[in-house]
Formats: C-alpha cells, sequence, structure tokens
C-alpha cells in the first residue's frame, strides 16, 4: 500500500472516531425519553416561572461556530505563512493543518456532549421551571406519574436539568480556543494581547453558565458540573490528542556551499609517527 492511501486510511479512521464519540448523544435523544422521576409538588426549587433564553441554542452556536472559525483559521493561515508550522502530508500545509485542529475540535465537542446527554437522560432532573411548564391538573404532596398538560417536547426538556449542556459546550469551546491561542500566538507583541483574548473567551462561558440559573432553567449546580465538565474535557483534549504543546524538532538547515568547500579544503596534521616524536614526519629527500 502507498503511503498517501496509508494516510487515507488514518483520515477515515478519524472521521469515524468522531462520529462513534457522537453517537451516544444522537442515541439518547431521538430515540429516549429522560428518567421520570417524582416530585414534591411544594418544592419551590422547581416552582419558578418560565422564561426566554436569554441565550438560545442557534445564538450560542453562532457565537462558538463563528469565534472557532476565525481563532482557528486565522492562527494556521498565519503559522503556515510564516513557515512555523509545518506538516509532512502530500496536501496543502494549510488544509493539512486546518484538519488536524478541526478534527480534535470536533472529537472532544462531540465527547463532551455525549457525557452531558447521558447525565441528562439517566438522571432526569427536573428544572427550576418544571411545574411552569408541566402545568399538571392536580399536583399534591409526592408525586411519581405527572399528567402534564403542557407541551411534551417542553415537558420532555424541563427534565433535562442536570447538568447544564450551555455550560458544559461553552466551556469546551472557549476553553479549547484559550489553549489554542495560549500554544500558537507568540511573541513578545502578545503579551497583553494573548491573555486579553483569552479573558474575553472564558468570560462569555461564564456568563452563560449565569443566564441559565437567571432564566430558571439550571439549578447553580447544574451550571457549575457543566462549567468543570467543559474544561475538563477540553484541558484533556488538548493535553492528550491535540499537538499544541507538544515539543517539535528543530528545523534541520543546510551549511553554505563555500562554507562545505572551505572545510573540506582545510588541512589536518598527520599523526605523529614514532620514529620522530613529537615531529610531523616528512616523506620527502632530507
Amino acid at each position: 500500500m502507498t503511503e498517501q492511501g496509508k494516510k487515507l486510511i488514518l483520515v477515515v479512521v478519524d472521521i469515524l472516531c468522531v462520529f462513534v464519540a457522537a453517537l451516544p448523544s444522537a442515541i439518547l435523544t431521538l430515540m429516549f425519553s429522560p428518567y421520570q422521576r417524582g416530585i414534591y409538588c411544594d418544592d419551590e426549587s422547581i416552582s419558578y416561572p418560565y422564561r426566554r433564553d436569554t441565550i438560545s441554542h442557534g445564538a450560542m452556536a453562532a457565537v462558538t461556530i463563528t469565534c472557532s472559525i476565525v481563532i482557528i483559521t486565522t492562527g494556521e493561515a498565519y503559522l503556515v505563512h510564516t513557515k512555523r508550522l509545518h506538516s509532512n502530508s502530500p496536501f496543502n500545509q494549510y488544509l493539512s493543518a486546518l484538519y488536524k485542529i478541526v478534527g480534535t475540535f470536533l472529537f472532544g465537542g462531540a465527547v463532551s456532549q455525549s457525557l452531558t446527554d447521558l447525565a441528562k437522560f439517566t438522571i432526569g432532573r427536573p428544572r427550576p421551571n418544571f411545574l411552569a411548564v408541566c402545568a399538571p391538573v392536580s399536583c399534591t404532596g409526592y408525586m411519581l406519574h405527572i399528567n402534564c398538560t403542557g407541551y411534551s417536547r417542553n415537558v420532555t426538556e424541563s427534565r433535562l436539568s442536570f447538568y447544564s449542556g450551555h455550560s458544559s459546550f461553552g466551556m469546551y469551546c472557549m476553553l479549547f480556543l484559550s489553549l489554542y491561542v495560549q500554544a500558537r500566538m507568540q511573541g513578545k507583541w502578545t503579551r497583553l494581547v494573548r491573555p486579553t483574548i483569552q479573558f474575553f473567551l472564558i468570560a462569555f462561558a461564564v456568563y452563560v453558565g449565569y443566564t441559565r440559573v437567571s432564566d430558571y432553567k439550571h439549578h447553580w449546580s447544574d451550571v457549575l458540573v457543566g462549567l468543570l465538565q467543559g474544561a475538563l474535557i477540553a484541558v484533556l483534549n488538548v493535553r492528550y490528542v491535540s499537538d499544541f504543546f507538544k515539543q517539535r524538532p528543530p528545523t534541520c538547515t543546510q551549511p553554505d556551499t563555500a562554507e562545505v568547500e572551505h572545510l573540506e579544503r582545510k588541512p589536518s596534521p598527520q599523526p605523529p609517527d614514532s620514529q620522530h616524536g613529537n615531529h610531523y614526519n616528512y616523506s620527502g629527500p632530507v
């Protein structure tokens, strides 16, 4: 098999790994319902009113995807253009570098989302606005099976409180990009520029978590666990999957031709002959 054929197989394996990592999330969302946990009807923690999202799913996706595309494509283009980033791939240098970063990013995102949905559907914790969304016919004391009159899709969503998907995915994306900036943005001029970019990235992720509490979509513990999970996946992904902080061997440069010829013509003393002591041997006539 040719070298190009082997690389093509590796690409196919990478794509399959991303799909396999995203498979639990897809299966749970499309084929399963969340665990039906019983509630106390006088529980004040699930009696908050319904409010629209401050940051909707669409806005969340737009911000994270836009930031990722702008930062990664710009960073890789600059590094390839300045020859600070090199790949042994037979394809275009820029596309090869972009493929590695995007593939790593998508893999971590799939893992984060699958773990989040696994917790949501297994635990089935009611959201703070559960009673407002459910609008039960009658509710007294502890009830395991509740007859909700609200829109069925919203009722299902109201059982997916733990833990916050907005917080976990937002923190994963923003911390991944922050670590990318830390690894790729080098130079004296980046002393304050780099931490400024990182501050706004992390601040956005934290702000998203705050809005989930103020919108009564999650309990504070849901947001805290979501932020920690997203941060953990980002750090592990960058540390063990990406090559952001791996030491690269220095590029070997060929010496100048004139210098090589000069070194080749440089005379070297002959080894001392045992009959002449410390004097060099001379084979000419005496």
